[in-house]
């Protein structure tokens, strides 16, 4: 006998069963992989675009070109002979603040939500000769610094001093990829060109854990940046689609991995109500399909597209980290030979291995604060670990039993099936 469709109620608690699980043809037994998150990951260096100023290149103290890598309206770096810093680098002035805004920011690029960044930096009051009084030198120069998702410090220069201070530090969790840091000046007295001066600034981090709780399909959606601006996903998707070289995929690898999704029922559940052991075989089928923050998120269909760009630049980036090609969507066909004992229900169940890639499309021909940088997350069937299936057997439940001891149905008695028999009419 056999029931069609999805059983609601199996797999059982209750049901003692045995399970023979089939995988990429070896049989195995066994629970599916935990997923585990990497532990105690190193602290290593964040780029910090231009961190010791020096570009553009500059002949003169004072305002010039905008500074690579840096948001900030008017610069005004000092030369290393005017800053006087002790490794002959450059500084940055931060100004009072008047009417404008006189800070700098910069996104650290790489640095994920949840990383507890360090900025290390020095710092030293000065300006252009004499443009410091002796009351903005005796105080110090206050101003503050901001990571995102960090509170905003105050630091002040050293009161009394022009020698530069080394290795101040300000610590902060990031609440977003790519978080941005921000000096600004506190001081509002005093002339404009003296106050807090900036050297050497560096960045660390500690990588968050990989959270591996988050299903295919919930990924978190696109982000997208120009230089130190968020900008629209499609905007980036767009422009890495130019060309097939426009921009670069990199996976990045810890944060990428392969998995085993939730077991499901495939096919019929075959209960046995005869009294003798069954053996037939069955044929098992099922499909599976990748999912992508893209087009999922944002509806841009552009990945799954084989003749799109953005598509080769991700299969590439794919290709360097795996020696499998990544896939769209995968179709599995088995047959297995059942054996079910009298009284006992075979069913089917499959669970597919997954492969989840984390990573970044990244314009590497731009200038840093021209160039565009998407990040993604797509969930495919894995080309590394093969899918399992389980062919289950177990005993009836109640509801079974009593179908299985239910009458057979047949067609109304007939009229006079209770008289005698009698001889044939010929």
């Amino acid at each position: 006998m056999t029931r069609t469709g999805r059983s609601p109620h199996r797999p059982r608690p209750a049901r003692t069963a045995t399970a023979v699980v089939t995988l990429a043809g070896t049989l195995l037994a066994g629970p599916a992989l935990a997923p585990q998150a990497f532990a105690d990951p190193a602290t290593r260096q964040v780029p910090v675009i231009n961190g010791d100023f020096t570009a553009p290149s500059f002949t003169a103290s004072g305002s010039g070109d905008k500074l690579t890598g840096w948001t900030v309206q008017y610069p005004f770096r000092l030369l290393p002979a005017d800053a006087k810093h002790p490794d002959g680098l450059p500084a940055l002035l931060l100004r009072n603040k008047r009417t404008t805004d006189q800070s700098v920011s910069q996104r650290l690029r790489g640095v994920r939500a949840g990383a507890q960044v360090t900025v290390t930096f020095d710092d030293s009051t000065g300006g252009l000769k004499s443009a410091c009084s002796k009351d903005q030198i005796a105080n110090g120069q206050p101003y503050t610094l901001q990571g995102s998702g960090g509170t905003r410090q105050t630091f002040t220069t050293d009161p009394g001093s022009t020698d530069w201070h080394r290795d101040r530090t300000y610590t902060f969790t990031a609440n977003e990829n790519e978080p941005l840091i921000t000096f600004a000046s506190a001081q509002t007295k005093g002339t404009w060109d003296c106050g807090p001066l900036l050297a050497k600034v560096r960045a660390t981090d500690v990588p968050p854990p990989v959270d591996k709780t988050i299903g295919k399909t919930a990924l978190p959606a696109p982000e997208a940046f120009e230089g130190n601006d968020r900008i629209d996903a499609r905007k980036a998707a767009d422009h890495c689609a130019n060309s097939r070289n426009t921009c670069t995929f990199t996976v990045d690898e810890p944060y990428s991995y392969t998995y085993y999704d939730k077991a499901r029922v495939v096919g019929e559940a075959y209960l046995n109500c005869s009294r003798n052991t069954v053996n037939h075989d069955r044929p098992v089928g099922f499909t599976g399909r990748a999912y992508d923050n893209l087009s999922e998120s944002a509806d841009i269909d552009r990945l799954p597209n084989p003749k799109d760009n953005l598509h080769q630049q991700f299969t590439k980036g794919f290709a360097k980290t795996s020696p499998e090609p990544w896939r769209w969507d995968t179709a599995t066909d088995r047959k297995i030979h059942e054996t079910i004992e009298a009284g006992e229900v075979s069913w089917i169940e499959s669970q597919a291995g997954r492969h989840r890639v984390d990573g970044w499309f990244v314009d590497e021909g731009e200038a840093p604060d021209k160039q565009i940088r998407l990040h993604i997350v797509a969930d495919g069937p894995s080309p590394l670990v093969p899918d399992r299936i389980y062919q289950r057997t177990g005993p009836f439940t109640a509801a079974e039993k009593s179908r299985c001891r239910s009458d057979r149905p047949t067609a109304p008695t007939p009229v006079d099936a209770g008289a005698p028999a009698t001889g044939t009419d010929r």
